[in-house]
Order: structure tokens, then C-alpha cells, then sequence
């Protein structure tokens, strides 16, 4: 599972960067973690799928591993995804 999570890190890592770089800038307290808080709930439930798919999934070849690896990818792209949506529609108000 290590290798799995290290092959998920640096894509998380780069995904994040850009959420946080194309987020509005200047804010400050409860509004930056309003912002934040959508991403980093996301990439906890991408790292909590990559576990549970580890503990639950009854291959014992390469298939778990890429099958972990895709199915938290595709978490951590659809709560992302959510977390920019809601970013968009916050700033339409």
C-alpha cells in the first residue's frame, strides 16, 4: 500500500496546488478554511478509499493495487471537483 500511496502523491499534490492557485486570494480566518476545507475533505476520503479498497479487496496480484490506485484517482477527482463547484458557486453571490 505504501507504493500505491506514493504513486497517488504527487498527482494529489499537484491537484491541490492548483485548487489552492486558482482560488480568490486575500481571504483571511473561517473564509480561507471555508475555501480549503472541501479539498482537503476530498483528498482524506481519496486516501481513506485507497485503504478500505486495500483491506477489502480480495486480489492478491497486481489488479488491487491498480484497481486502489485508479478508484481513489477518480475520488479524489470527483471531491475536487465538488470543492470547485462550490467555490464557483460561492462567488456568483
Amino acid at each position: 500500500m505504501l507504493i500505491d500511496a506514493l504513486i497517488l502523491l504527487p498527482v494529489t499534490l499537484f491537484l491541490l496546488w492548483l485548487y489552492a492557485y486558482s482560488g480568490p486570494r486575500g481571504l483571511r480566518g473561517g473564509a480561507w478554511w471555508a475555501d480549503r476545507l472541501p479539498a482537503l475533505v476530498a483528498t482524506a476520503l481519496a486516501g481513506g478509499a485507497l485503504a478500505w479498497l486495500h483491506l477489502t479487496l480480495e486480489f492478491e496480484d497486481l489488479n488491487r493495487n491498480i484497481i486502489a490506485v485508479v478508484s481513489a484517482y477518480l475520488v479524489l477527482l470527483a471531491g475536487l471537483g465538488l470543492a470547485w463547484l462550490i467555490r464557483w458557486l460561492r462567488s456568483r453571490r
